[in-house]
Protein backbone atom coordinates (compact mmCIF):
# COMPACT_ATOMS: atom_id res chain seq x y z
CA UNK A 1 0.00 0.00 0.00
CA UNK A 2 1.37 3.40 -1.00
CA UNK A 3 0.95 6.12 1.60
CA UNK A 4 -1.56 5.85 4.42
CA UNK A 5 -4.33 7.72 6.18
CA UNK A 6 -1.59 9.49 8.16
CA UNK A 7 0.76 10.20 5.24
CA UNK A 8 -1.00 10.71 1.92
CA UNK A 9 -1.73 9.82 -0.68
CA UNK A 10 -3.42 6.64 0.45
CA UNK A 11 -3.34 4.13 -2.42
CA UNK A 12 -4.57 0.56 -1.83
CA UNK A 13 -2.00 -2.16 -2.54
CA UNK A 14 -4.08 -3.57 -5.39
CA UNK A 15 -3.95 -0.14 -7.11
CA UNK A 16 -0.18 0.44 -6.93
CA UNK A 17 0.51 -1.08 -10.37
CA UNK A 18 -1.52 1.63 -12.12
CA UNK A 19 0.77 4.62 -11.39
CA UNK A 20 -2.07 6.66 -9.90
CA UNK A 21 -1.64 10.16 -8.42
CA UNK A 22 2.00 10.61 -9.49
CA UNK A 23 2.22 14.23 -8.33
CA UNK A 24 0.81 13.50 -4.88
CA UNK A 25 3.17 10.55 -4.52
CA UNK A 26 6.12 12.74 -5.45
CA UNK A 27 5.19 15.88 -3.51
CA UNK A 28 2.88 14.55 -0.79
CA UNK A 29 -0.79 15.30 -0.48
CA UNK A 30 -4.21 13.70 -0.69
CA UNK A 31 -7.22 13.83 -3.01
CA UNK A 32 -10.79 14.15 -1.81
CA UNK A 33 -14.36 13.54 -2.86
CA UNK A 34 -16.73 15.73 -0.87
CA UNK A 35 -20.50 16.38 -0.76
CA UNK A 36 -22.42 19.56 -1.41
CA UNK A 37 -23.13 20.00 2.31
CA UNK A 38 -19.49 21.03 2.83
CA UNK A 39 -20.26 24.55 1.57
CA UNK A 40 -23.11 25.01 4.04
CA UNK A 41 -21.12 23.66 6.99
CA UNK A 42 -18.17 25.88 6.07
CA UNK A 43 -20.42 28.96 5.99
CA UNK A 44 -21.76 28.11 9.45
CA UNK A 45 -18.24 27.69 10.83
CA UNK A 46 -17.21 31.05 9.39
CA UNK A 47 -20.27 32.67 10.99
CA UNK A 48 -19.36 31.05 14.31
CA UNK A 49 -15.77 32.33 14.05
CA UNK A 50 -16.95 35.83 13.12
CA UNK A 51 -18.74 36.06 16.46
CA UNK A 52 -15.59 34.96 18.32
CA UNK A 53 -12.51 36.99 17.39
CA UNK A 54 -9.30 35.02 17.78
CA UNK A 55 -10.70 31.58 17.01
CA UNK A 56 -9.18 31.62 13.52
CA UNK A 57 -5.69 31.98 14.99
CA UNK A 58 -6.52 29.28 17.53
CA UNK A 59 -7.23 26.79 14.76
CA UNK A 60 -4.21 27.92 12.81
CA UNK A 61 -6.05 27.69 9.48
CA UNK A 62 -4.98 29.54 6.37
CA UNK A 63 -7.80 30.53 4.08
CA UNK A 64 -8.07 27.88 1.40
CA UNK A 65 -9.38 30.06 -1.44
CA UNK A 66 -10.41 33.58 -2.37
CA UNK A 67 -13.81 32.99 -0.81
CA UNK A 68 -12.20 32.40 2.58
CA UNK A 69 -13.40 28.82 2.98
CA UNK A 70 -12.09 27.13 6.09
CA UNK A 71 -12.69 23.42 5.56
CA UNK A 72 -12.22 22.97 1.81
CA UNK A 73 -9.72 20.05 1.75
CA UNK A 74 -7.34 21.75 -0.68
CA UNK A 75 -3.66 21.20 0.05
CA UNK A 76 -4.25 18.61 2.77
CA UNK A 77 -1.44 16.10 3.25
CA UNK A 78 -3.61 13.19 4.39
CA UNK A 79 -7.07 12.06 5.36
CA UNK A 80 -5.94 11.96 8.98
CA UNK A 81 -4.92 15.63 8.85
CA UNK A 82 -8.24 16.70 7.36
CA UNK A 83 -10.48 14.60 9.59
CA UNK A 84 -8.47 15.75 12.60
CA UNK A 85 -9.17 19.37 11.65
CA UNK A 86 -12.91 18.65 11.43
CA UNK A 87 -12.85 16.89 14.80
CA UNK A 88 -11.14 19.89 16.43
CA UNK A 89 -13.74 22.25 15.02
CA UNK A 90 -16.54 19.99 16.24
CA UNK A 91 -15.05 19.82 19.74
CA UNK A 92 -14.56 23.60 19.98
CA UNK A 93 -17.99 24.45 18.59
CA UNK A 94 -19.98 21.87 20.56
CA UNK A 95 -20.37 23.99 23.76
CA UNK A 96 -21.82 26.86 21.71
CA UNK A 97 -23.71 25.12 18.92
CA UNK A 98 -24.49 21.42 19.37
CA UNK A 99 -26.26 21.15 16.01
CA UNK A 100 -23.34 22.63 14.07
CA UNK A 101 -20.93 20.31 15.89
CA UNK A 102 -23.15 17.39 14.93
CA UNK A 103 -23.25 18.58 11.29
CA UNK A 104 -19.45 18.72 11.22
CA UNK A 105 -19.23 15.13 12.46
CA UNK A 106 -21.87 14.05 9.93
CA UNK A 107 -19.79 15.72 7.20
CA UNK A 108 -16.71 13.89 8.46
CA UNK A 109 -18.47 10.52 8.48
CA UNK A 110 -19.94 11.12 5.05
CA UNK A 111 -16.53 12.01 3.62
CA UNK A 112 -15.08 8.86 5.14
CA UNK A 113 -17.82 6.96 3.33
CA UNK A 114 -17.07 8.73 0.04
CA UNK A 115 -13.27 8.37 0.19
CA UNK A 116 -12.86 4.60 0.32
CA UNK A 117 -10.53 4.24 -2.65
CA UNK A 118 -11.09 0.49 -2.77
CA UNK A 119 -14.60 1.35 -4.05
CA UNK A 120 -13.43 3.90 -6.63
CA UNK A 121 -13.23 3.00 -10.31
CA UNK A 122 -9.92 3.21 -12.19
CA UNK A 123 -10.16 4.28 -15.84
CA UNK A 124 -7.40 4.91 -18.41
CA UNK A 125 -7.66 8.01 -20.60
CA UNK A 126 -7.03 7.07 -24.26
CA UNK A 127 -8.52 10.11 -25.99
CA UNK A 128 -6.83 12.73 -28.18
CA UNK A 129 -8.42 15.91 -26.83
CA UNK A 130 -5.40 16.85 -24.69
CA UNK A 131 -2.48 16.30 -27.07
CA UNK A 132 -1.52 19.93 -26.45
CA UNK A 133 -0.77 21.28 -23.00
CA UNK A 134 -4.05 22.36 -21.45
CA UNK A 135 -3.08 22.95 -17.84
CA UNK A 136 -3.88 20.44 -15.12
CA UNK A 137 -6.26 18.27 -17.10
CA UNK A 138 -5.61 14.79 -18.54
CA UNK A 139 -2.64 12.87 -19.96
CA UNK A 140 -3.18 10.24 -22.63
CA UNK A 141 -2.37 6.73 -21.42
CA UNK A 142 -2.54 7.61 -17.71
CA UNK A 143 -4.89 5.90 -15.26
CA UNK A 144 -7.27 8.04 -13.23
CA UNK A 145 -9.60 7.59 -10.28
CA UNK A 146 -13.33 8.02 -10.81
CA UNK A 147 -14.64 8.39 -7.24
CA UNK A 148 -17.86 6.80 -6.06
CA UNK A 149 -19.05 4.56 -3.24
CA UNK A 150 -21.12 1.43 -2.85
CA UNK A 151 -23.87 3.47 -1.22
CA UNK A 152 -23.86 6.02 -4.06
CA UNK A 153 -22.44 4.43 -7.25
CA UNK A 154 -22.92 7.51 -9.44
CA UNK A 155 -20.48 9.29 -11.74
CA UNK A 156 -19.13 12.47 -10.16
CA UNK A 157 -16.10 13.11 -12.35
CA UNK A 158 -12.39 12.43 -12.66
CA UNK A 159 -9.51 13.06 -10.27
CA UNK A 160 -7.46 14.65 -13.05
CA UNK A 161 -3.86 15.92 -13.21
CA UNK A 162 -4.62 18.63 -10.66
CA UNK A 163 -4.95 15.77 -8.14
CA UNK A 164 -7.26 17.58 -5.73
CA UNK A 165 -10.84 16.51 -6.34
CA UNK A 166 -13.09 15.26 -9.13
CA UNK A 167 -14.05 17.37 -12.16
CA UNK A 168 -16.58 16.61 -14.88
CA UNK A 169 -15.44 15.34 -18.29
CA UNK A 170 -17.47 13.80 -21.12
CA UNK A 171 -17.99 10.06 -20.72
CA UNK A 172 -17.05 9.26 -24.31
CA UNK A 173 -16.49 5.48 -24.50
CA UNK A 174 -13.85 6.02 -27.22
CA UNK A 175 -11.76 8.09 -24.81
CA UNK A 176 -11.76 5.85 -21.75
CA UNK A 177 -10.82 2.26 -20.93
CA UNK A 178 -12.08 0.66 -17.72
CA UNK A 179 -9.30 -0.86 -15.62
CA UNK A 180 -11.14 -1.60 -12.36
CA UNK A 181 -14.84 -1.01 -11.72
CA UNK A 182 -15.89 -2.53 -8.36
CA UNK A 183 -19.33 -0.89 -8.24
CA UNK A 184 -20.06 -0.97 -11.99
CA UNK A 185 -20.32 2.82 -11.99
CA UNK A 186 -17.80 3.37 -14.81
CA UNK A 187 -19.51 0.89 -17.15
CA UNK A 188 -22.83 2.55 -16.42
CA UNK A 189 -21.36 6.01 -17.07
CA UNK A 190 -19.68 5.03 -20.35
CA UNK A 191 -22.95 3.48 -21.51
CA UNK A 192 -24.38 7.00 -21.61
CA UNK A 193 -26.12 7.19 -18.24
CA UNK A 194 -23.83 9.72 -16.54
CA UNK A 195 -25.01 13.21 -15.68
CA UNK A 196 -21.99 15.12 -17.01
CA UNK A 197 -20.79 17.78 -19.46
CA UNK A 198 -20.84 17.45 -23.26
CA UNK A 199 -17.70 19.46 -24.10
CA UNK A 200 -14.12 18.58 -23.19
CA UNK A 201 -13.24 22.24 -22.64
CA UNK A 202 -15.85 24.13 -20.66
CA UNK A 203 -14.82 27.49 -22.10
CA UNK A 204 -15.72 26.19 -25.56
CA UNK A 205 -19.18 25.19 -24.37
CA UNK A 206 -20.21 28.68 -23.29
CA UNK A 207 -20.21 31.59 -25.71
CA UNK A 208 -21.20 34.34 -23.27
CA UNK A 209 -18.39 36.93 -23.62
CA UNK A 210 -18.98 38.09 -20.06
CA UNK A 211 -18.76 34.62 -18.53
CA UNK A 212 -16.01 33.29 -16.30
CA UNK A 213 -15.21 30.77 -19.02
CA UNK A 214 -14.68 33.53 -21.61
CA UNK A 215 -12.35 35.36 -19.23
CA UNK A 216 -10.46 32.14 -18.57
CA UNK A 217 -10.05 31.44 -22.27
CA UNK A 218 -8.74 34.96 -22.91
CA UNK A 219 -6.20 34.59 -20.12
CA UNK A 220 -5.07 31.07 -20.93
CA UNK A 221 -6.63 29.58 -17.82
CA UNK A 222 -8.43 26.25 -17.87
CA UNK A 223 -11.70 26.18 -15.92
CA UNK A 224 -13.30 22.95 -14.81
CA UNK A 225 -16.70 22.02 -13.46
CA UNK A 226 -17.17 20.24 -10.13
CA UNK A 227 -20.07 17.87 -9.68
CA UNK A 228 -22.21 17.79 -6.55
CA UNK A 229 -22.23 14.03 -5.74
CA UNK A 230 -25.62 12.41 -5.55
CA UNK A 231 -26.03 12.51 -1.80
CA UNK A 232 -29.30 14.44 -1.80
CA UNK A 233 -29.99 13.61 1.84
CA UNK A 234 -26.54 13.46 3.38
CA UNK A 235 -27.62 11.83 6.65
CA UNK A 236 -29.52 9.01 4.96
CA UNK A 237 -26.41 8.04 3.04
CA UNK A 238 -24.86 6.88 6.30
CA UNK A 239 -27.62 4.34 6.96
CA UNK A 240 -26.87 0.89 5.60
CA UNK A 241 -29.07 -0.95 3.14
CA UNK A 242 -31.29 -3.84 4.17
CA UNK A 243 -29.73 -7.30 4.19
CA UNK A 244 -31.08 -10.85 4.28
CA UNK A 245 -29.34 -14.06 5.30
CA UNK A 246 -30.37 -17.38 3.74
CA UNK A 247 -30.72 -20.08 6.40
CA UNK A 248 -31.66 -23.75 6.06
CA UNK A 249 -34.62 -24.71 8.27
CA UNK A 250 -36.20 -27.98 9.27
CA UNK A 251 -39.97 -27.88 9.58
CA UNK A 252 -40.93 -28.53 13.23
CA UNK A 253 -44.01 -30.42 12.04
CA UNK A 254 -42.84 -32.68 9.21
CA UNK A 255 -39.04 -32.34 9.16
CA UNK A 256 -38.80 -31.03 5.59
CA UNK A 257 -35.66 -28.97 4.99
CA UNK A 258 -35.97 -25.72 3.05
CA UNK A 259 -34.30 -22.31 2.72
CA UNK A 260 -35.60 -19.10 4.26
CA UNK A 261 -34.28 -15.57 3.66
CA UNK A 262 -34.18 -14.06 7.15
CA UNK A 263 -33.90 -10.31 7.67
CA UNK A 264 -30.61 -9.59 9.45
CA UNK A 265 -30.68 -5.85 8.76
CA UNK A 266 -33.88 -3.96 8.01
CA UNK A 267 -33.77 -0.34 6.88
CA UNK A 268 -37.47 0.48 7.10
CA UNK A 269 -37.02 3.56 4.92
CA UNK A 270 -35.84 1.59 1.90
CA UNK A 271 -37.80 -1.66 2.48
CA UNK A 272 -41.45 -0.63 3.01
CA UNK A 273 -42.79 -4.13 2.31
CA UNK A 274 -40.60 -5.61 5.04
CA UNK A 275 -41.60 -2.75 7.36
CA UNK A 276 -45.23 -3.76 6.78
CA UNK A 277 -44.36 -7.35 7.76
CA UNK A 278 -42.78 -6.04 10.96
CA UNK A 279 -45.85 -3.90 11.61
CA UNK A 280 -48.04 -7.02 11.26
CA UNK A 281 -45.75 -9.19 13.40
CA UNK A 282 -44.74 -11.38 10.46
CA UNK A 283 -41.18 -10.26 9.70
CA UNK A 284 -39.60 -13.57 10.79
CA UNK A 285 -42.57 -15.77 9.88
CA UNK A 286 -42.02 -18.77 7.60
CA UNK A 287 -44.25 -21.47 6.15
CA UNK A 288 -43.20 -25.02 5.34
CA UNK A 289 -43.60 -25.55 1.57
CA UNK A 290 -44.49 -29.19 2.18
CA UNK A 291 -47.06 -29.29 4.98
CA UNK A 292 -47.96 -25.60 5.33
CA UNK A 293 -46.91 -25.32 8.98
CA UNK A 294 -46.30 -21.67 9.89
CA UNK A 295 -44.24 -20.25 12.73
CA UNK A 296 -41.55 -17.60 13.34
CA UNK A 297 -37.77 -17.92 13.30
CA UNK A 298 -35.69 -16.81 16.28
CA UNK A 299 -33.05 -14.74 14.54
CA UNK A 300 -31.17 -11.50 15.33
CA UNK A 301 -32.22 -8.41 13.40
CA UNK A 302 -30.86 -4.86 13.28
CA UNK A 303 -33.71 -2.45 12.55
CA UNK A 304 -32.81 1.01 11.20
CA UNK A 305 -35.37 3.84 11.26
CA UNK A 306 -33.62 6.82 9.58
CA UNK A 307 -36.66 9.12 9.64
CA UNK A 308 -36.98 8.59 13.40
CA UNK A 309 -33.17 8.64 13.88
CA UNK A 310 -33.50 5.33 15.74
CA UNK A 311 -31.66 1.98 15.77
CA UNK A 312 -33.16 -1.14 17.37
CA UNK A 313 -31.21 -4.39 17.66
CA UNK A 314 -32.92 -7.69 18.45
CA UNK A 315 -30.24 -9.93 19.98
CA UNK A 316 -30.35 -13.62 20.86
CA UNK A 317 -27.90 -14.10 23.73
CA UNK A 318 -25.83 -12.28 26.33
CA UNK A 319 -22.54 -12.22 24.39
CA UNK A 320 -24.35 -10.68 21.43
CA UNK A 321 -25.85 -8.09 23.74
CA UNK A 322 -22.36 -7.12 24.93
CA UNK A 323 -21.19 -6.75 21.34
CA UNK A 324 -24.23 -4.62 20.56
CA UNK A 325 -23.42 -2.28 23.46
CA UNK A 326 -19.89 -1.84 22.10
CA UNK A 327 -21.23 -1.17 18.60
CA UNK A 328 -23.68 1.45 19.90
CA UNK A 329 -20.92 3.09 21.96
CA UNK A 330 -18.78 3.38 18.82
CA UNK A 331 -21.65 4.84 16.78
CA UNK A 332 -22.32 7.47 19.43
CA UNK A 333 -18.64 8.37 19.63
CA UNK A 334 -18.52 8.79 15.84
CA UNK A 335 -21.58 11.08 15.91
CA UNK A 336 -23.74 8.76 13.83
CA UNK A 337 -27.01 10.64 13.09
CA UNK A 338 -29.12 8.71 15.58
CA UNK A 339 -30.92 9.88 18.72
CA UNK A 340 -32.08 6.54 20.14
CA UNK A 341 -30.38 3.17 20.36
CA UNK A 342 -32.34 0.23 21.74
CA UNK A 343 -31.58 -3.43 22.47
CA UNK A 344 -34.45 -5.92 22.61
CA UNK A 345 -34.52 -9.64 23.28
CA UNK A 346 -37.26 -10.96 20.98
CA UNK A 347 -39.39 -10.21 17.93
CA UNK A 348 -42.32 -9.01 20.04
CA UNK A 349 -40.22 -6.31 21.70
CA UNK A 350 -38.77 -5.34 18.31
CA UNK A 351 -42.25 -4.85 16.88
CA UNK A 352 -43.39 -2.92 19.96
CA UNK A 353 -40.51 -0.45 19.76
CA UNK A 354 -41.04 -0.07 16.02
CA UNK A 355 -44.74 0.72 16.43
CA UNK A 356 -44.05 3.28 19.15
CA UNK A 357 -41.27 5.14 17.36
CA UNK A 358 -43.16 5.09 14.06
CA UNK A 359 -46.06 6.80 15.85
CA UNK A 360 -43.72 9.35 17.45
CA UNK A 361 -44.26 7.96 20.97
CA UNK A 362 -41.85 7.42 23.86
CA UNK A 363 -41.01 3.82 24.77
CA UNK A 364 -39.77 4.97 28.18
CA UNK A 365 -43.24 6.32 28.95
CA UNK A 366 -44.85 3.05 27.85
CA UNK A 367 -42.68 0.99 30.19
CA UNK A 368 -43.70 3.27 33.06
CA UNK A 369 -47.35 2.94 32.02
CA UNK A 370 -46.99 -0.84 32.05
CA UNK A 371 -46.02 -0.72 35.73
CA UNK A 372 -49.19 1.22 36.47
CA UNK A 373 -51.33 -1.26 34.49
CA UNK A 374 -49.71 -4.20 36.29
CA UNK A 375 -50.29 -2.60 39.68
CA UNK A 376 -53.95 -1.97 38.90
CA UNK A 377 -54.40 -5.54 37.67
CA UNK A 378 -53.00 -6.89 40.94
CA UNK A 379 -55.36 -4.65 42.90
CA UNK A 380 -58.26 -5.98 40.79
CA UNK A 381 -57.29 -9.57 41.57
CA UNK A 382 -56.36 -10.47 38.00
CA UNK A 383 -52.85 -11.49 39.01
CA UNK A 384 -52.58 -14.24 41.69
CA UNK A 385 -49.98 -13.73 44.40
CA UNK A 386 -46.53 -14.71 43.16
CA UNK A 387 -47.69 -15.13 39.55
CA UNK A 388 -45.62 -13.77 36.67
CA UNK A 389 -47.29 -11.29 34.37
CA UNK A 390 -46.37 -8.82 31.68
CA UNK A 391 -48.03 -6.10 29.66
CA UNK A 392 -47.46 -6.00 25.90
CA UNK A 393 -48.45 -3.54 23.20
CA UNK A 394 -50.53 -5.32 20.57
CA UNK A 395 -51.09 -2.32 18.36
CA UNK A 396 -51.95 1.36 18.04
CA UNK A 397 -55.35 2.33 16.64
CA UNK A 398 -55.92 4.95 13.98
CA UNK A 399 -57.28 7.17 16.74
CA UNK A 400 -54.07 6.73 18.75
CA UNK A 401 -55.63 4.27 21.18
CA UNK A 402 -53.08 1.89 22.73
CA UNK A 403 -54.13 -1.75 22.46
CA UNK A 404 -52.46 -3.39 25.46
CA UNK A 405 -52.69 -6.96 26.69
CA UNK A 406 -52.02 -8.21 30.22
CA UNK A 407 -50.57 -11.72 30.01
CA UNK A 408 -50.86 -13.84 33.17
CA UNK A 409 -49.66 -17.36 32.55
CA UNK A 410 -51.82 -18.74 29.74
CA UNK A 411 -54.46 -16.04 30.23
CA UNK A 412 -54.53 -12.76 28.35
CA UNK A 413 -56.63 -9.71 29.22
CA UNK A 414 -57.06 -6.85 26.76
CA UNK A 415 -56.76 -3.30 28.01
CA UNK A 416 -57.26 -0.35 25.64
CA UNK A 417 -56.01 3.01 26.82
CA UNK A 418 -56.01 6.48 25.24
CA UNK A 419 -52.65 7.77 24.09
CA UNK A 420 -53.05 10.63 26.59
CA UNK A 421 -52.25 8.11 29.33
CA UNK A 422 -48.84 7.69 27.73
CA UNK A 423 -48.34 11.42 27.33
CA UNK A 424 -48.80 11.92 31.07
CA UNK A 425 -45.69 9.84 31.69
CA UNK A 426 -43.86 11.51 28.79
CA UNK A 427 -44.48 14.91 30.35
CA UNK A 428 -43.42 13.69 33.79
CA UNK A 429 -40.21 12.23 32.37
CA UNK A 430 -39.49 15.46 30.48
CA UNK A 431 -39.77 17.41 33.76
CA UNK A 432 -37.61 14.99 35.74
CA UNK A 433 -33.90 14.70 36.46
CA UNK A 434 -33.72 11.68 34.12
CA UNK A 435 -35.22 13.50 31.13
CA UNK A 436 -32.07 13.04 29.06
CA UNK A 437 -31.62 9.34 29.83
CA UNK A 438 -31.81 7.23 26.67
CA UNK A 439 -30.57 3.81 27.83
CA UNK A 440 -29.92 1.02 25.37
CA UNK A 441 -32.35 -1.22 27.24
CA UNK A 442 -35.69 0.38 28.07
CA UNK A 443 -37.48 -2.45 29.85
CA UNK A 444 -39.22 -3.17 33.15
CA UNK A 445 -35.97 -2.85 35.14
CA UNK A 446 -35.33 0.64 33.77
CA UNK A 447 -39.00 1.58 34.23
CA UNK A 448 -38.88 0.61 37.91
CA UNK A 449 -35.86 2.88 38.33
CA UNK A 450 -37.65 5.68 36.47
CA UNK A 451 -40.88 5.14 38.43
CA UNK A 452 -38.96 5.50 41.70
CA UNK A 453 -37.31 8.72 40.50
CA UNK A 454 -40.63 10.20 39.41
CA UNK A 455 -42.13 9.29 42.77
CA UNK A 456 -39.26 10.86 44.73
CA UNK A 457 -39.48 14.03 42.64
CA UNK A 458 -43.25 14.26 43.10
CA UNK A 459 -44.01 13.87 39.40
CA UNK A 460 -46.40 10.92 39.60
CA UNK A 461 -50.01 12.05 39.26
Amino acid sequence: MSGSYEHGPYIPAEHEQYDLLPHCRAEGGEVFSFPSMLDDVDACIRAWEAERPGTEEHHGQERQDDNGMLIMPYGMKSYAEYYGMLERYAADIKPDDLQLARDIRILENLMKLMNVKEEWSIVRYVGDQFDEVRGLSLTKGRCYYWPCSESCPEYEGVIDDEEFTSYLYPCDPNSWEIVLDPTGMAAWALAGEADTVDAWFIEEARADPDSLQAWALANGVVTKEKSAPGYGFEETSLWRQSERDTVVLSCPACGTKFEFAAWTLLNVGESPEAAELLRDGKLSEFTCPDCGYTTSLVHPCLCLMPSQRTVIYQVDYEEMRDGCVEMFDNLKRDAFPCDRYRIVSDRHELREKFLLFEAGLDDRALECLKIGVTGQAKMDGLVPAGAECRVVLRGIGDDGCLHLALEVGEESYRSDMPVDALKLFSESLAASSIAAEQPYMVDRAWAEHAYDMLDVEGLLT
